[in-house]
């Protein structure tokens, strides 16, 4: 029956919106935004990602999270990808998504500075210019975020991500300025970096901060050499095995801080730190918004207003905002009542959706459908006429049309 229900939701929700960002023929996800930074003292680039649903009607006042991305120009696409998909099927909220767009990584993404790789090798060509992973972290929250607070619809849950010297950033935004983010993805983190001087400080930090309703996903990649195991590399000394054996250390200073941190670690056998990253990025996402799907089957018909409105302010307790039910899911259990004829049931529905999402021309005109459906053609005609104000669509007003031909008969 979940099969039935997605395909009713991408017909009749879709259709409302999937033409928004469909521009001379061309597929648009996103828009790239330069902000000037005095801190860093230079022009960034941002990628970002706004959902169909904030298109659709000037007038829709609905705000949404932010996911911070770092290597914008690697993720943003599979990201994004991922958030629109997820939240279309009701999985996880609908989410902004802001790419930073890297000009010198190495400077940015690294908290001090060192001229060594992990295994001890001297490169200070590369490496001259590491250390500026602080600045970088300030220009984070005294310019972009604000940046963009100010021009986009937010809501105030942010989360941050980040693959390998970005995932080094996101377990040193943790350590030094949890209340910037709500959740932390790090993905397959370079924890070695200058002789683990972050693992250093974030063994002093756990044992004394308190992480009350903070979020961590932890993802390590299988970078051992083939004969080892996750058990066996701990004792080992070789430096090609170091990068995961600094991961899992890390993983052990979590799990003996009692700090109330959510978090979550996950060893992925079958991927190198290339790979890693997109499984990962879909897992945190999972992890993360695991409570936010309603736990009952759509079409199980003793679902009813209260109980969506429970699950919701659960919901909207966790995240720390006010979250409303996804318009295409009570739409979904309004046209699954009024299909049994559960009238009662389905006019509760409807009316949530035109409640919540007054600007949503979507809301009025399934409000229009249940009327044709009682056979009552004024109303019908009304709800199908307040939808065409909003915006019009084909489908509404042929229907708006056929039954105004009806009433002069």
């Amino acid at each position: 029956m979940r099969y039935i229900f997605y395909v009713l939701l991408f017909v009749h929700v879709f259709s409302f919106g999937q033409t928004s960002n469909q521009i001379d023929n061309k597929i648009t996800i996103g828009t790239i935004n330069t902000i000037h930074s005095d801190i860093l003292n230079e022009e960034r680039e941002v990628l970002i990602y706004v959902p169909n649903s904030s298109t659709r009607n000037s007038n829709d006042k609905t705000r949404y999270p932010v996911l911070y991305l770092l290597d914008g120009y690697s993720f943003f696409h599979s990201v994004t990808g991922m958030v629109q998909y997820l939240s279309a099927i009701s999985k996880m909220p609908e989410m902004i998504v802001v790419a930073i767009v890297n000009t010198d990584r190495v400077r940015d993404l690294t908290p001090t500075h060192s001229t060594s790789w992990s295994n001890g090798e001297q490169d200070a060509a590369h490496f001259k210019n590491s250390g500026g992973g602080e600045k970088f972290l300030s220009f984070v929250e005294k310019e972009l975020i604000p940046y963009i607070d100010s021009h986009y619809k937010t809501e105030p849950y942010r989360m941050f991500v980040g693959h390998s010297l970005g995932g080094l950033t996101v377990v040193n935004a943790l350590i030094k300025n949890p209340e910037l983010f709500n959740s932390y993805v790090a993905i397959d983190p370079s924890i070695w970096w200058d002789n683990k001087s972050l693992m250093k400080q974030a063994a002093v930090v756990l044992k004394q901060k308190e992480y009350l309703g903070k979020k961590l996903f932890f993802a390590s990649a299988n970078t051992m050499n083939k004969e080892m195991d996750t058990m066996r590399v701990v004792k080992d000394t070789a430096n090609s095995n170091l990068h995961v054996r600094d991961n899992l250390e890390f993983r052990e200073l979590l799990k003996k801080n009692k700090n109330k941190l959510d978090w979550k670690w996950k060893y992925y056998a079958d991927d190198n730190h290339l790979s890693i990253p997109l499984i990962a990025e879909y897992d945190a996402l999972r992890y993360f918004f695991k409570e936010y799907e309603l736990p009952k089957d759509l079409d199980d018909s003793s679902i009813n207003a209260g109980y969506i409105q429970n699950h919701y302010r659960n919901i909207s307790e966790m995240l720390g905002y006010t979250v409303l039910p996804p318009q295409s899911t009570i739409n979904f259990l309004g046209y699954n009542n009024l299909s049994g004829k559960r009238y009662d049931k389905a006019y509760g529905f409807f009316k949530m959706n035109i409640d919540n999402y007054p600007a949503s021309a979507n809301a009025f005109d399934s409000m229009g459908d249940y009327y044709m459906d009682k056979n009552d053609r004024k109303k019908a005609i009304e709800s199908f006429e307040k939808a065409l104000s909003l915006k019009e669509v084909s489908e509404t007003r042929k229907k708006l049309e056929k039954l105004q031909i009806g009433l002069v008969r």
